[in-house]
């Protein structure tokens, strides 16, 4: 039986930004994306600046959770929110290439390397 753990953990910025990581722990399939739909509805509604996948621990995911990953980078167009992807494991990563470049969407190796480009990020828009 396939799991899907999903820890949701919510910030505001120095800048007064909503920041919405989500930690997804399993596998992302048919039977587990409702599980994830369930928590990122909210978090989308809420219109954060910025949301995170966190895949360190993300084992598998099939072409619906892709889909679910696409589905939240459109909702977050319109406000000018973006989507972020860390801590992708090798399998994963493969999945992703297959999809191509993923359009809109931030992948970065770590949670420094995306501290560092959204503290760059922020100094762009301060200036």
């Amino acid at each position: 039986m396939n799991q899907l753990n999903i820890t949701l953990n919510q910030k505001t910025t120095s800048t007064g930004h909503l920041e919405i990581t989500l930690k997804l722990d399993g596998n992302l399939d048919n039977t587990t994306v409702a599980a994830l739909q369930a928590k990122l509805t909210p978090s989308l509604e809420a219109k954060p600046a910025q949301l995170i996948f966190d895949l360190a621990s993300l084992k598998y995911v099939t072409s619906i959770g892709i889909r679910l990953f696409f589905m939240a980078v459109k909702q977050q167009k319109p406000h000018g929110g973006h989507v972020s992807f860390v801590h992708l494991q090798p399998q994963i990563k493969e999945v992703f290439a297959i999809m191509g470049s993923l359009p809109d969407m931030s992948i970065f190796r770590d949670q420094n390397e995306l501290d560092a480009y959204l503290l760059a990020r922020q100094r762009t828009y301060q200036s």
